[in-house]
């Protein structure tokens, strides 16, 4: 039966996980925020790149170039500053707790995000079109909203590696599907 009639669809996206220590921070501070509001889970906490839907009819295929996106990554290892807290509103009444990335970081992931662009481009996908780019990380989905708070002590990580993550929309399960470790420094 196909996904979608299911209530569920798949969304293949390259994201950036943070350590243990970052996902702990981000966890209390989620709790600390959002006021009893639908956390996300610290193990599926993440900075998403790019993403797209996961076509049923032609999962090996976008898989296979997937791949081959995540092996053309050449970005160095790097910061990721998460210095402010705010509400993304949604077209509904509510929207979501998100951590909002510094200046630094934010050109640093739009380059990165760029590379998969172009790379997805490349092995014939593409993934071009009308987006904002804001790198951040969700805290809690259908939060109340919340003025731009600065933190009193950014939470940041090194970023290490890109990550391909299968995300099985309507069921909140992510299954990790590839690995690109970033180069060094």
């Amino acid at each position: 039966m196909d996904m979608v009639m299911q209530g569920m669809r798949e969304v293949l996206f390259f994201g950036i996980l943070p350590d243990a220590a970052a996902a702990a921070q981000m966890t209390g501070l989620g709790r600390e925020l959002a006021n009893g509001d639908r956390l996300c889970p610290a193990d599926r906490l993440h900075l998403s790149l790019l993403g797209f839907q996961l076509d049923v009819w032609r999962r090996d295929t976008l898989l296979a170039i997937a791949r081959r996106v995540g092996a053309a990554i050449a970005t160095e290892k790097f910061d990721v500053v998460l210095p402010k807290a705010c509400s993304f509103a949604r077209r509904e009444a509510s929207g979501s707790l998100v951590l909002r990335c510094a200046p630094a970081a934010t050109g640093l992931l739009t380059r990165l995000k760029d590379g998969l662009v172009d790379a997805a481009a490349a092995n014939g996908l593409n993934l071009r079109g009308p987006s904002r780019f804001t790198p951040h990380v969700t805290l809690a989905y259908r939060a109340a909203a919340i003025s731009e708070t600065t933190l009193d002590r950014p939470i940041s990580w090194r970023a290490r590696e890109v990550v391909l993550i299968r995300s099985e929309q309507g069921r909140g399960r992510y299954t990790y599907v590839d690995r690109w470790p970033l180069g060094s420094t």
